[in-house]
């Protein structure tokens, strides 16, 4: 009897390299950790639940996340808070994961100060993303990211900039100038990446590992490097976006 494999199977359908289910190569005994992490998840969330914005349906929580201020988290279906994950909540906008969003383990999303201090503007991100394991979203400015964006491990988003226009004062007593950051939908953001305040990533990007952005992206570039610059285009001669993002 393959109970628990089959459990698996129900809750994390598996697919193959080009998206085609496959057969699980679980061992029961691997399939019955999975089932029971994934009980333990749903036990914390139905924990969470209650003190929620908003709650579409089922979600997950791993072991030793930090939520604060959850009356401003809007959650959609499907959502996976993996282990040690940090989410500061207060902010004007609020934080909104949408259905099957994953953010990974030990990831800290920060719009606010945990003590008092100015309010940040807060994150929206799209369904199906996922962000990497030890990232960080500073949020402070707004953070918008689309649907089925890959963020690697290790990603640094920062949305605001300090100032020091004035060198008789110290640039810590200046304040921050927000700008936000945008990635649309369908973009690879690369392991150990850094995009910085201001910028547009277009749809269908992919920002190579190590790069550090600080200007606007065009959709279906590919782009790398300290500062970032454009490698190559994604869309082939003589084709349409539109063509290329089907």
């Amino acid at each position: 009897m393959r109970l628990f494999r089959s459990m698996h199977r129900h809750f994390v359908p598996e697919v193959g390299l080009h998206g085609e289910p496959r057969e699980s190569q679980l061992t029961e005994g691997e399939a019955f950790g999975i089932c029971v992490r994934i009980a333990c998840g749903l036990a914390r969330a139905l924990m969470l639940f209650p003190r929620l914005r908003r709650a579409e349906g089922l979600f997950l929580v791993g072991r030793g996340v930090r939520i604060t201020g959850t009356r401003q988290l809007s959650l959609g279906r499907g959502v996976k808070i993996e282990d040690l994950a940090e989410i500061q909540c207060r902010s004007d906008r609020g934080v909104v994961l949408g259905d099957g969003v994953t953010i990974g383990r030990a990831v800290s999303i920060r719009p606010s100060s945990y003590y008092g201090h100015t309010r940040g503007e807060g994150l929206v991100v799209g369904a199906g993303s996922a962000i990497g394991a030890l990232s960080w979203i500073g949020a402070s400015g707004h953070v918008a990211i689309g649907a089925d964006v890959l963020v690697g491990p290790r990603v640094t988003i920062l949305p605001e900039n300090h100032v020091f226009r004035s060198v008789e004062r110290t640039i810590k007593s200046q304040g921050v100038a927000r700008e936000g950051v945008i990635i649309e939908d369908d973009c690879w953001i690369g392991s150990g990446s850094t995009i910085l305040a201001g910028v547009r990533i277009g749809r269908g990007s992919i920002v190579a590992a190590g790069a550090v952005v600080t200007d606007d992206v065009a959709p279906f570039s590919v782009v790398g490097g300290v500062p970032a610059r454009v490698l190559k285009s994604r869309i082939k001669p003589g084709a349409s976006p539109r063509r290329a993002a089907a």
